[in-house]
């Protein structure tokens, strides 16, 4: 499984991405490309994220696969027509996060 955040573009007029975003996606396109589950991040208004969780045969499928699912998304559900797709990926995390940024003790 993996994560692929969809980085969003707010349209030229402006706005939010609606309340009902992440059950809107899920309503319309759950199973598809194999969509597991949605989250939504709104802040900052104009470059929101959204997460799909997503199953996949690998990092570069899974990112295919949220592009396609974005387009799906655009293409049926009329509010999130206009936000502009900026890149969808995988956010890659080290290893071990406290080898180079050890915590306090």
């Amino acid at each position: 499984m993996y994560l692929v955040h969809v980085h969003l573009r707010a349209p030229l007029s402006g706005g939010r991405l609606p309340q009902s975003t992440a059950a809107d996606i899920t309503r319309h396109v759950s199973g598809r490309e194999g969509l597991i589950h949605v989250s939504v991040h709104p802040d900052p208004e104009n470059r929101p994220v959204v997460g799909l969780y997503l199953r996949a045969a690998s990092l570069a499928e899974a990112e295919t696969a949220a592009e396609r699912l974005w387009q799906l998304v655009q293409a049926t559900l009329r509010p999130l027509s206009a936000w502009e797709l900026v890149r969808a990926e995988v956010p890659l995390l080290p290893n071990d996060p406290w080898s180079t940024n050890p915590p306090p003790l």
